[in-house]
């Protein structure tokens, strides 16, 4: 690569919210003496500049890339069912064949009614450096009538994935008492198969965690804790201790009540839970033994501090508070919206951290990781030095137009980080390049891993050019009827063609042909009048970095 050619391309990744320099970050005191350089690690980025959505995904391109897994309305199930995975990916769990980080399963939800769960059997192609996915399959829950809304869940420490239903719809189609959703369900990720808890032949939803709008659930390696929160209804923060390790059918359930007087504390309150009626109706208890509402809390976390972590939706805070056994202390606001610097290797931005904060998790370093559902959808990494006093975030991603990242989960080893795009504008037209070598568009609901670079193919410099070039190309409206804009914005000047092709592959008209200078340069795009529906490509050109948008024509 040539100082020139250099010098524009690290501007341009610049300019598309990309990073620029190498930085060691968040290197725990265990790696450090290890000698483990924090360039390995996951969380060793510098943040993205905060744009807002574009359309596609935006992550620190010279440290880490992605690779498209899945991806709905075109990935097809290959085992328990036929057809096409459906939309609205949320909640991701990778769990490792015998510890794997290199093969096992990937489960992942569609948050839709009725809901429902596919399970990705994917391994680790050592010798490309690429994931493959060897089968696709789809989880039955017919036998338990349906599910509905599966938003979040969790991994087990014995190696079952737990999805969670966001729903209080009512009904008891099958007459069984209790009703059909509004629960957590554990699945064997293996078989595909809902766990039979009774040994009567048919599998149960996990009815003594109670009925509510659940979010997510994290179980403590003690096998026995759990907890989980609901997003509405009574907004409470819940703990369950089983009867037996290993098994969540039976066992206890309290609810998180803050203290009035010292705010800092609070205790756990014990909601009925024994009989099908107090299952039914956990949201109403909850409130009436005294649970706190924590405005719309999401999901609750182990934190590396032996502190326990969750999201106030409402509010945008990130809570935490350490677990005494029947009371808490230490309940602090670790996290609350204001407007947070953001470095971005060749400046800094003020970005509003907004409300929504949905899903988090940590990494092996200590990083947490926050996925926000609303307002700019951004996924935020706090680092572990962070206090409200003196605040250390960075900004990872930010998500294509229309869409929001969910259920981020890391493989055991924390080198793959596996996330879905949930409902991306079907408009997005940007076209770039995954770890793979293949194309990728965010029209539609997506789930990827993502790695730094040395861990995940082998990125090639025209796949970097391209994923630069992308961020330089924006046509708008698309699709569109008569006329549309096409916007050019360089970091540097440089020589540039721009053209517009149709699916032959024919030019039909060259917008530009020259030297372009920096900035931001919109052009004129009228087609042929009559054409009715067509499709076209505009393809971007700067010195060797390319990038192709296909764009649409419509007669309504």
């Amino acid at each position: 690569m040539s100082k020139v050619y250099k010098s524009l391309f690290v501007a341009a990744m610049v300019s598309a919210g990309a990073v620029s320099t190498q930085k060691a970050v968040a290197q725990s005191q265990t790696a450090a003496g290890s000698g483990l350089p924090a360039k390995n690690m996951i969380g060793s980025f510098t943040s993205v500049r905060p744009t807002g959505q574009t359309g596609t995904v935006v992550i620190p391109a010279e440290t880490h890339t992605f690779q498209l897994l899945a991806k709905s309305g075109t990935t097809a199930y290959t085992t328990g069912a036929t057809g096409i995975m459906p939309g609205n990916n949320d909640f991701t769990a990778f769990v490792g064949k015998n510890g794997s980080s290199k093969e096992g399963y990937l489960a992942i939800n569609h948050e839709n009614n009725p809901g429902g769960v596919s399970i990705l059997d994917l391994h680790l192609d050592e010798a490309s450096n690429q994931w493959v996915v060897d089968a696709v399959r789809k989880v039955d829950f017919t036998p338990l009538v349906k599910t509905d809304r599966n938003c979040s869940g969790g991994i087990t420490p014995w190696g079952t994935v737990i999805t969670t239903e966001e729903s209080y719809n009512t009904g008891d189609a099958n007459g069984d008492g209790y009703q059909d959703v509004g629960w957590q369900v554990e699945i064997d990720p293996v078989s595909g198969k809902i766990v039979d808890y009774d040994g009567d032949g048919q599998p149960d939803k996990l009815w003594a965690l109670g009925r509510m709008n659940h979010e997510n659930i994290a179980i403590s390696q003690d096998r026995v804790t759990v907890y989980q929160a609901e997003d509405g209804g009574s907004s409470g923060v819940y703990k369950f201790i089983a009867n037996q390790p290993g098994n969540l059918s039976e066992g206890t359930l309290y609810v998180l009540k803050r203290s009035s007087t010292d705010p800092t504390t609070g205790e756990w309150v014990q909601v009925p839970n024994t009989t099908q009626a107090d299952r039914n109706n956990t949201r109403t208890l909850a409130p009436a033994v005294g649970g706190t509402n924590w405005s719309s809390p999401e999901d609750v976390e182990f934190g590396p501090d032996g502190k326990m972590y969750f999201t106030s939706k409402g509010t945008g805070t990130i809570w935490r508070f350490k677990d005494e056994g029947m009371t808490v202390s230490e309940i602090e606001a670790w996290v609350t919206r204001q407007q947070f610097e953001v470095n971005y290797g060749e400046g800094t931005q003020l970005e509003d951290w907004g409300t929504g904060i949905d899903n988090l998790t940590f990494d092996g370093e200590g990083n947490l990781w926050a996925l926000q559902d609303g307002g700019r959808n951004n996924l935020w990494v706090v680092r572990p030095d962070h206090t409200p006093a003196t605040p250390h975030l960075d900004l990872f991603m930010t998500t294509p137009r229309g869409s929001e990242s969910t259920g981020l989960t890391f493989s055991p080893d924390f080198k793959y980080g596996f996330v879905s795009l949930q409902h991306p504008s079907a408009a997005n037209t940007t076209v770039v390049t995954d770890a793979s070598g293949q194309d990728v568009i965010f029209n539609n609901s997506a789930t990827i891993v993502f790695a730094r670079k040395q861990f995940l193919g082998k990125q090639s410099e025209t796949t970097a050019q391209a994923q630069a070039a992308a961020q330089m190309l924006e046509v708008y409206p698309n699709p569109f009827q008569t006329s549309t804009k096409v916007k050019v914005t360089l970091p540097a000047q440089a020589p540039v063609v721009l053209e517009v092709h149709d699916m032959q592959g024919n030019v039909i008209q060259t917008l530009f042909n020259g030297s372009m200078p920096a900035g931001a340069h919109t052009f004129n795009l009228s087609p042929a009048a009559g054409a009715g529906n067509a499709m076209y490509l505009v393809r971007l050109q700067v010195n060797n970095q390319k990038a192709t948008t296909r764009i649409l024509q419509t007669n309504k």
